[in-house]
């Protein structure tokens, strides 16, 4: 073969001929085949077939981790999510008050570097004989990073196999995807008690979206306050902050709020002060309950002193637009505040209520996963001598109605007999999940340590001889305002037991807010958000923190 004159190699179609070969060549090389590329979807092709598919409900802490431990090797792992992202909870508090970015605690479940797939849907339907999943897209939904709050948002939300009343364009098409292995990781969402006006009128905090509404609404109270038309007593209103529930959301979010609207809002805001305040609503007689006494009642100690007033024992009765002692009807206008009634004070004005009261399984768990129509008799055990014709349902926990899963993580069938199967290729952990052999707390700490502990059984494949999964409590934090904190250091009491012997039961003060920082800076997962989180930190210390409302 000859080779081309100079004259031609040095022509610009040539160039571009050359420029092309090597841009093709190189996308050859490096390109990954991802299970949904447009090329050999799973989710009606048969590709990648020497791999087990491992079908992930939820980009949580269990599903996204458990996502990642996975071995490349043995299996192919798909998320299926409505959200796009993983986020890291324990700092959500620091973005609603403008202490980090929301990009900061954010991590794509599509990732370059990582070998895990993504399909951007509501899971609707589980189809145990076939081993498929019946699939409804979110990519244009909206609000999907927001806590339901509708009754139409719950049943799109939550997955319900109700139609809900949507917009045209946010109807999505529905699939099904094919499964070797099923993990439920769906999560929970937060439990009102019925309580009127809630669902529909509060603010969850849950997610990037509901911190994004905190955020803003704060700012929007300062500015209406401001206002030359805004009544004294509306003013009082409008800076009034309430947050229901007393764990440890809901006392990090009110040591939060604090701190911002103390050292930053005021210094802006000079004609408010002494105005804003803010409370804690609990019905347990004491904050962070599940903290010893003496940190609890540290805790409750540096918070008054700080300015948060505690409202322990307190009944919420119900949450309504307009102000005390208004007349019917009571419309939603954001330029005014709502009203929160008590058992013990009546109604009290207040311009934000969030509610962080505890977990509630979703509709998914709660009615799509009920009754099965045909028992998978190739997936499923028996524990006991019993009939497959029987009628059979999945069993779940009677108070939560959480799926009762076994010392393996493996979910369970039950049937009018009150006989039990297993399923040897479906598992469900974190809060959707409750262990039979003795259930962790509902924290993202369990949730990381039973996806880890399934994960590298798995990728071992000795999950039927090894022993249960068995929570490791690793110690409890909390962030209480003005760089101090609470650190409950686990110990072991049994007879001859060294764990932590030579460590305090607990830490406070700032202290323990130097463990705080340093746990959470190193959990970050990606080492790019572990930099940007210490790097805001720092910025905040210098210029102050974000006090923008966009």
């Amino acid at each position: 073969m000859q080779p081309l004159p100079l004259s031609v190699m040095r022509s610009p179609s040539h160039r571009v001929l050359l420029t092309t070969i090597r841009f093709n060549f190189s996308k050859a090389v490096t390109r990954r085949c991802f299970a949904t590329h447009i090329e050999h979807s799973t989710a009606t092709g048969e590709a990648g077939r020497h791999k087990e598919r491992v079908i992930i409900l939820g980009s949580g802490w269990g599903g996204y981790t458990l996502s990642r431990k996975l071995s490349p090797k043995t299996y192919s792992p798909i998320i299926i999510s409505p959200r796009s992202y993983f986020v890291f909870t324990p700092l959500l508090t620091d973005t609603a008050s403008g202490s980090l970015d929301f990009s900061n605690i954010v991590e794509p479940v599509r990732d370059r570097h990582a070998k895990v797939d993504f399909i951007q849907a509501a899971a609707r339907a589980i189809d145990l004989k076939k081993k498929t999943i019946l699939c409804e897209a979110t990519v244009v939904k909206s609000g999907v990073t927001e806590t339901p709050r509708t009754d139409d948002e719950r049943q799109f939300e939550e997955g319900s196999l109700k139609p809900a009343a949507q917009r045209q364009w946010e109807q999505g098409e529905t699939f099904e995807v094919p499964y070797d292995k099923l993990v439920i990781a769906v999560g929970a969402v937060s439990r009102t008690f019925g309580t009127p006006g809630v669902r529909e009128n509060a603010m969850f905090f849950k997610d990037i979206g509901d911190a994004k509404r905190v955020k803003r609404r704060v700012r929007e109270c300062f500015e209406l306050a401001v206002l030359p038309t805004t009544t004294p007593e509306m003013r009082k209103w409008l800076l009034h902050f309430a947050i229901v529930g007393a764990g440890p959301t809901g006392t990090e979010l009110a040591a939060s709020l604090r701190d911002f609207i103390y050292s930053d809002m005021m210094k802006i805001y000079p004609a408010l002060e002494g105005i804003p305040q803010i409370a804690l609503y609990d019905i347990a007689p004491s904050v962070l309950s599940m903290f010893d006494e003496s940190l609890s009642r540290y805790a409750v100690e540096t918070m008054k002193s700080e300015g948060i007033d505690i409202k322990t024992s307190h009944h919420v009765q119900g949450l309504r637009w307009g102000s005390p002692g208004a007349e019917p009807p009571y419309e939603m206008d954001p330029k005014r505040c709502l009203t929160l009634k008590t058992q013990e004070e009546g109604e009290v004005g207040v311009g934000l209520c969030v509610w962080v009261t505890g977990n509630a399984m979703t509709n998914f768990v709660r009615e799509s996963l009920g009754s099965i129509e045909t028992f998978p008799t190739e997936s499923a055990r028996l524990k006991n001598d019993s009939s497959a014709n029987m009628q059979w349902h999945y069993k779940k926990a009677p108070k939560t109605g959480a799926l009762l899963v076994d010392g393996h993580l493996r979910v369970q069938l039950e049937n009018e007999a009150g006989h039990t199967a297993v399923l040897q290729d479906v598992f469900a952990l974190g809060d959707n999940a409750m262990p039979e052999t003795g259930a962790p707390p509902a924290t993202a700490q369990a949730a990381f340590q039973e996806s880890k502990w399934l994960a590298a059984h798995l990728n071992r494949h000795d999950l039927a001889n090894t022993p249960p999964f068995s929570f490791r409590n690793l110690g409890t934090l909390a962030y209480i305002g003005n760089a101090r904190a609470l650190m409950q250091i686990p110990h072991d009491h049994t007879k001859g037991s060294t764990r932590n012997k030579y460590l305090p039961e607990g830490l406070t003060g700032r202290t323990a807010w130097l463990v705080w920082n340093s746990a959470y800076l190193t959990m970050s997962i990606s080492w790019r958000n572990k930099l940007r989180v210490g790097f805001r930190w720092l910025l905040n210390n210098l210029f102050g923190r974000d006090v923008s409302r966009f």
